[in-house]
């Protein structure tokens, strides 16, 4: 799912002229929206188009594979039948320059044939009305395409991979990477002292980035007392050297977290 590299404008245009008096107006209707009173109708309208963006992203498969990044604007109606017309769509590729015009086009081409596909595939609705009378009405949207630099642990498809893991498929090593940090942590754990000494008990929980070149940083410790964070960091600060996480075939940054229970028996 790209959620992640969604960013969704949904501006609208009054195509009339100029009117006297304030007319009531009332957005297309989704099919989903036609039970909705009608002061809730243009919410919905927006609510719908876009959870239907958001389903009907995708992202171009050689501008994926290029690291290639694009803000698209399309611009369309709907008509008095409740179709989409005049789908048009610009797209500014961004992060990258280009020698040769062509190679720029078509990059720009990539973008603009996925975003007009999400308005493409809009059903028909019941068309935008004004004073109760059907009227063509124009929309645009922008909708980003921006490649993911750090994802959460849940959303990639490859876990960092340990060596012991290295020759597990890709839907077993979630579980390869947490039994593996599960034997890490019972092997370095020791109990402080300090904190046995005085009674000092609770769970930490510590959260770091395994990065794309695979090694552990940016540690975050939260608990009842900062002996314990200290030994929780020492634990997980030993994990060695992983091939780092992929999304979608891209080696990513990943944020990943557990707690570790210090127990006194």
């Amino acid at each position: 799912m790209y959620r992640i590299f969604l960013f969704f404008v949904l501006v609208c245009f009054n195509n009339h002229a100029q009117i006297d008096k304030v007319s009531e107006e009332v957005y297309p209707i989704f099919p989903i929206c036609k039970l909705i009173p009608n002061d809730k109708q243009n919410q919905c309208f927006d609510e719908s188009m876009f959870e239907h963006v958001e389903k009907n992203f995708k992202y171009p498969q050689t501008a994926w594979e290029l690291n290639l990044e694009s803000l698209v604007r399309i611009r369309f109606d709907i008509d008095e039948q409740g179709k989409v017309d005049n789908i048009v769509a610009n797209s500014s590729v961004v992060g990258i320059s280009f020698i040769e015009k062509e190679a720029l086009k078509a990059a720009e081409s990539m973008f603009e044939v996925a975003a007009a596909n999400i308005i493409r595939s809009l059903p028909q609705m019941n068309p935008a009305t004004r004073d109760g009378q059907p009227f063509r009405k124009t929309f645009q949207i922008s909708v980003e395409y921006r490649i993911p630099k750090q994802l959460d642990y849940d959303e990639i498809d490859k876990a960092p991979t340990f060596s012991e893991c290295k020759d597990v498929k890709i839907d077993e090593s979630k579980e390869c990477f947490e039994n593996y940090i599960t034997n890490h942590i019972k092997e370095n754990f020791r109990y402080p002292k300090r904190a046995a000494k005085n009674n000092i008990e609770g769970d930490v929980f510590i959260q770091f980035e395994i990065t794309k070149s695979g090694y552990f940083i940016n540690f975050s410790t939260i608990g009842p007392n900062k002996i314990l964070e200290d030994e929780a960091y020492r634990i997980m600060s030993r994990l060695p050297q992983v091939q780092p996480g992929e999304y979608l075939g891209k080696k990513v940054s990943v944020v990943y977290g557990l707690p570790i229970s210090f127990r006194l028996n």
